[in-house]
């Protein structure tokens, strides 16, 4: 029989889970009692006629009984914890569906089964103009929303129909006795029909909860010594099934490749290689590969066992899939991207435990080189979305293929290789473009992947000694001296026009082997990079004769990105330089630097940008971090105003540097070809992204701020662990750039919103002191709040006025937070603050509008005149 809405949504799944908790707890009860079988067995050695034996089919019923008791719980628990998870699913989403369409005003009608119609009761008069002026009906405007509901509610009663009947089954199985328990031990009294109970509850959309994930992990561990029973268990799962155990156990926080052991590795491995085989790659594909991407075994049977190829031709299927005849699938879009840095990272896992990654390295280059012609860029765009994905490839392997491609390029003195070898391959995760030419022919103009070099290049982001190595070589393989720095950054084209990337590689390459080997490389080299990047392009930016077709040379607009995370990486110098007191570990100059923002700025991508502006912003912090613990660790009972007598002049020194840094620096690069109206909404925008991703991160392991911590400087460590992330550590830099990336340009940020960028650096200082424990509790409790992060002052609150503009509010709520504004605003804490900060704010102001004239001004030069500035 259907369930009914009113059925679903009073039933409580919870109840189930609780149950399957119970029977779960029972069944453990059972199995502990297999050290008491096992110490009651009759032994062998007992040879008595008659008694002996019937003795010991005795013992045999009894191991058969228990686990024929056992078997049906474990195939109850498991159809228990299905139920709830789909009826669950089923429940809100239901409900979600219903609410939503008598929020409007509908009338929502169940005629019978899980046939669902919604009605508008008071349809409003839609019409559109007809032939000759007349208005002809169109049908209700909100026709789609109401057949979406609709569907949803259907589809849910469906589920949970589907779902109960799935438990009585179970049941009714259990209770007839079903259920075969085996003759072994109790723990592995599992039936194999467990596996089809368990995909049901699996299905999208279902998420079974941690217990239920915990319970499914612990039913496969305890088939360890079953593989038969376990593969048996997982066959009837099905890909699909274990596709979502998986995702399902992700988001559960679970790790099922413990549990599913050798077996599950080797069926997955098999579906994995078939799907690859086969051309058939889909999203279990992606999910199950994802899952062992980095599994050296399972990469190991993988790579042995699929060619390069193979990789590359489902690597080719998969990008017709997404984008044919200039259209593009996002749903298969997303289903490429994933298959790309999914096998990307599984073949670095391969490298890494390769035994000799030197011919590998060799067999790969063939591939690519000599084999069809698209494994040119099929091969060389999965290493370098296996890069993206955070991977290292092993040193040996990435070197000497990226050399031997570069040397191979290199050979042909000009003449084209990547062309000859184009098959339409497209990078997934860029900005495709295409143009019209003709009735429905498409040209593809950006996204191309075709130039497997630049391929190899960004295939290199996480792989810095490999990129140190490449970019140290100073001879080509005929003996020749080669500047690679100088053919890649002078020399090459990158252009979309040419089927390239726009620099993104060869960003990601310099990346790898400046601020990526900070840590662990050579640092004196990456330093020397480093400048020498930042020089050039100050020395040839805007240079007439040197940009690709007649044009002046300036950066590939996808390089920028790379080199705002390079400026991160050494933020402390840039932060020097911008402030005129020159770096430590970089020579550069602040002219050059000038030039370089201004390079940063051009084009729509201010990514690079926004990861140095907010990279400066923690460096102002961790300076005023730094100077704040000096001083509360010897005076732990601080007020604020003792803060503001003894350490309010250095201070207010800091907040005025940084004010100047962040003025010069936007000003210098984003803020340049703008009116004062744009201008000030650019530079709004900007600062609210630099502050809000500035303050939100957890440090790495080699973040100096752990160590701080570890020293019981009081409660000023917690500001410490929020702001000071290092980004002179990849893991800082990664999580920064990742932030960044998975936020809405800044552009976007403040939409309808008059923050100022002094109001930024204000906010800033507040919850600076707020959160080292300087200002009253009492003082501020009604104009802060919680976050994960910690407690900070009201974001939707930076004047009085703005206490107005705040939905939701009753007007005795609102009195009390004028209330209590009021009081802050009028406090001792708010005036020291003020007092402090008041002089950064002015310097900001005034030197962001004082840097876009002079950016301005200097972007306005002709190339010699430029020059002659620059080395006044």
């Amino acid at each position: 029989m259907t369930v009914t809405y009113e059925k679903l949504q009073s039933w409580k799944p919870d109840g189930l889970s609780d149950a399957a908790d119970k029977f779960n707890k029972l069944r453990k009860k059972l199995i502990d009692q297999q050290d008491e079988m096992d110490a009651g067995k009759p032994p062998d050695t007992w040879q008595t006629p008659n008694s002996s034996e019937a003795a010991r089919d005795r013992h045999k019923r009894l191991v058969e009984d228990l686990n024929d008791i056992a078997a049906p719980l474990s195939a109850i628990v498991a159809g228990l914890d299905s139920a709830a998870s789909s009826i669950r699913s089923a429940k809100e989403s239901a409900k979600t569906a219903y609410d939503g369409a008598v929020g409007k005003g509908w009338t929502v009608k169940f005629p019978g089964g899980t046939q669902v119609e919604i009605e508008d009761p008071t349809p409003p008069e839609s019409k559109a103009p007809g032939h000759r002026g007349r208005h002809v009906p169109t049908g209700h405007p909100e026709q789609g929303t109401m057949d979406s509901y609709a569907d949803t509610i259907s589809k849910a009663l469906a589920d949970a129909t589907e779902a109960e009947t799935e438990l009585e089954s179970v049941l009714n199985t259990a209770a007839a006795g079903g259920y075969d328990g085996g003759d072994g031990e109790i723990a592995d009294a599992i039936p194999p029909e467990i596996g089809k109970i368990l995909a049901s509850g699996m299905e999208d959309r279902d998420k079974p909860d941690k217990a239920a994930m915990e319970r499914f992990a612990a039913y496969m561990k305890e088939l360890e010594d079953e593989p038969e029973l376990k593969r048996t268990v997982l066959d009837q799962m099905g890909r699909e099934g274990i596709a979502n155990a998986f995702t399902n156990a992700k988001d559960a926080g679970v790790d099922l490749k413990p549990a599913l052991g050798a077996p599950g590795r080797d069926l997955i491995e098999d579906w994995v290689e078939e799907d690859i085989k086969n051309q058939g790659v889909n999203g279990d594909t992606n999910t199950l590969l994802g899952a062992y991407k980095k599994d050296e075994t399972f990469t190991k049977e993988l790579f042995e066992n699929v060619t390069p190829d193979e990789w590359a031709d489902a690597i080719k299927h998969e990008n017709g899939e997404a984008f044919s005849r200039g259209k593009i699938d996002e749903a298969d879009r997303k289903i490429y991207s994933e298959f790309l840095r999914a096998g990307g990272t599984a073949l670095a896992t391969y490298t890494q435990g390769h035994p000799n990654p030197t011919d590998l390295a060799d067999k790969w280059f063939k591939s690519i080189t000599e084999g069809d012609d698209e494994n040119a860029s099929a091969l060389t765009l999965m290493i370098k979305k296996g890069g993206e994905d955070g991977a290292e490839f092993q040193t040996d392997f990435m070197y000497n293929l990226t050399d031997d491609v570069y040397n191979w390029e290199k050979s042909h003195d000009g003449d084209p290789v990547w062309g000859p070898k184009d098959v339409g391959l497209v990078d997934p995760d860029a900005d495709v473009e295409y143009s019209a030419r003709g009735r429905g022919a498409y040209v593809l103009q950006s996204g191309s992947a075709n130039d497997g070099m630049a391929n190899l290049l960004g295939g290199m982001a996480h792989s810095p000694e490999a990129a140190q190595q490449f970019f140290k070589d100073g001879t080509l393989d005929n003996g020749k001296e080669d500047d690679r720095f100088k053919y890649f950054m002078l020399d090459r084209t990158f252009s979309a026009s040419d089927k390239s990337d726009e620099g993104d590689g060869f960003g990601l390459a310099l990346e790898a082997a400046t601020v990526g080997s900070l840590e662990h490389g050579d640092r004196e080299f990456a330093n020397d990079l480093a400048d020498r990047t930042f020089e050039t392009i100050a020395k040839h930016s805007g240079s007439d004769d040197e940009g690709w077709f007649g044009e002046a040379w300036h950066t590939w607009p996808e390089f920028n990105d790379s080199l705002g995370a390079i400026g991160a990486g050494y933020r402390d110098d840039i932060y020097d330089v911008m402030k005129g007191a020159g770096g430590n570990d970089l020579e550069l100059s602040k002219k050059d630097l000038q030039i370089v923002l201004g390079e940063m700025g051009r084009g729509e991508d201010k990514s690079g940008v926004e990861l140095l502006s907010a990279s400066l912003v923690q460096e102002g912090n961790h300076r005023v971090d730094v100077e704040l613990e000096r001083y509360l660790k010897d005076h732990p009972n601080a007020t604020m105003q003792d803060v503001s007598r003894e350490i309010g002049g250095s201070l207010a020194a800091i907040n005025t540097e940084t004010g100047g840094v962040l003025g010069d620096t936007l000003g210098a690069s984003v803020l340049v070809d703008l009116d004062d109206e744009q201008r000030a909404a650019e530079k709004a925008a900007f600062m609210q992204k630099a502050f809000s991703l500035a303050t939100g991160f957890i440090p790495g392991p080699g973040d100096a701020a752990v160590g701080m911590l570890q020293e019981g400087a009081g409660d000023v460590t917690k500001h410490l662990v929020k702001t000071s992330v290092d980004t002179a550590t990849s893991e800082g830099l990664d999580a920064m750039k990742n932030a960044i990336g998975s936020t809405p340009p800044a552009s976007s940020w403040l939409a309808g919103q008059e923050d100022s960028g002094a109001q930024m650096l204000s906010r800033n200082l507040m919850n600076t002191y707020l959160d080292a424990g300087l200002l009253p509790d009492d003082l501020v409790k009604d104009i802060t709040v919680e976050t994960e992060e910690g407690r900070i002052f009201r974001p939707d609150i930076y004047t009085a006025d703005d206490i107005n503009k705040i939905e939701g509010l009753s007007e005795a709520e609102r009195d009390q937070l004028r209330e209590s504004w009021r009081t802050w605003d009028n406090s001792n804490p708010s005036r020291y603050l003020e007092d402090l900060g008041t002089n950064g704010l002015q310097q900001f102001d005034q030197r962001i509008e004082d840097a876009a004239k002079d950016a301005k001004e200097l972007s306005d030069m002709d190339y010699d005149d430029r020059q002659k500035w620059r080395e006044q």
